[in-house]
């Protein structure tokens, strides 16, 4: 596993993304940044971010930017997600708000919407167990209520059972790689550029695991691509040398896939 333990990563301590990286890391010393933005401007070299939920779909965050930093992913890991409602009060009826990460609100509506709740978003989970105010609660790991001393008024309240969430570790040591991550700019904006673009993967036989788009954010109704692609070395650059004839290509990293939770 990793030599390199001193990671950069979602505070404070108690976050699903400190679980994700004690999972992955052998000996490690956090450095808790309160955004990703932070986490990606850190000094400290191996970051860790998350990049999708089964549930609440893409971190746009992370993926914009991944295509603005110069940032390598060397691997992923899984985690599977069990929020808590957690409070100073001691009965349900007494919340009246509840806080949490906005991905994290995403995952609970049903109990949000059940209530009626007024929802705040905050930093990260741990974050919002930290800064409870009398009438609220926070959506966050157990473990988070235990650091914080506090009350757990509910367990599993999350939408699924099937929530999972998924994180990117950027600057490690390589490990076998077996899939890839990479930005797709199309130079021209015409009738089936993408369809083009995306058969440069079904060409060489490469299928693709994730595709989301995201505004350039340069003008209204351009978009650049975000795809993750079971394929690296020899394989993958045949596909990318095909994409280049059609616009711009990162190639963030080529890296070991991590097992999903059935």
């Amino acid at each position: 596993m990793n030599n390199l333990t001193k990671v950069a990563l979602l505070g404070p301590e108690g976050t699903y993304t400190h679980q994700a990286a004690e999972k992955y890391f052998q000996n490690l010393e956090p450095e808790f940044c309160s955004t990703i933005r932070q986490v990606f401007e850190s000094e400290v070299n191996v970051k860790l971010v998350p990049i999708e939920n089964s549930l609440g779909g893409g971190v746009n965050d992370t993926i914009d930017l991944l295509r603005e930093q110069e940032e390598k992913i060397t691997g992923e890991v899984v985690l599977p997600i069990e929020h808590a409602l957690i409070s100073n009060e001691e009965d349900i009826e007494d919340i009246e708000k509840v806080v949490s990460h906005p991905q994290a609100l995403a995952q609970c509506q049903e109990i949000v919407s059940e209530n009626g709740w007024q929802e705040v978003e905050s930093n990260s989970t741990a974050d919002a167990v930290e800064e409870l105010e009398p009438g609220e609660a926070a959506l966050a790991s157990e473990i988070a209520a235990e650091i914080n001393d506090k009350n757990i008024l509910r367990t599993s309240v999350q939408d699924r059972d099937t929530n999972v969430t998924r994180f990117l570790v950027l600057n490690g040591e390589f490990e076998n790689k077996e899939k890839s991550s990479l930005i797709l700019e199309p130079e021209e904006d015409r009738p089936g550029i993408l369809h083009a673009m995306l058969s440069c993967f079904s060409g060489h036989e490469i299928n693709l695991t994730h595709i989301q788009s995201r505004p350039t954010k340069e003008r209204l109704g351009e978009y650049y691509f975000y795809v993750e692609a079971q394929a690296a070395g020899e394989k993958l650059e045949k596909a990318v040398t095909a994409l280049e004839t059609y616009g711009e290509i990162k190639n963030l990293g080529e890296y070991k896939e991590a097992k999903r939770s059935k």
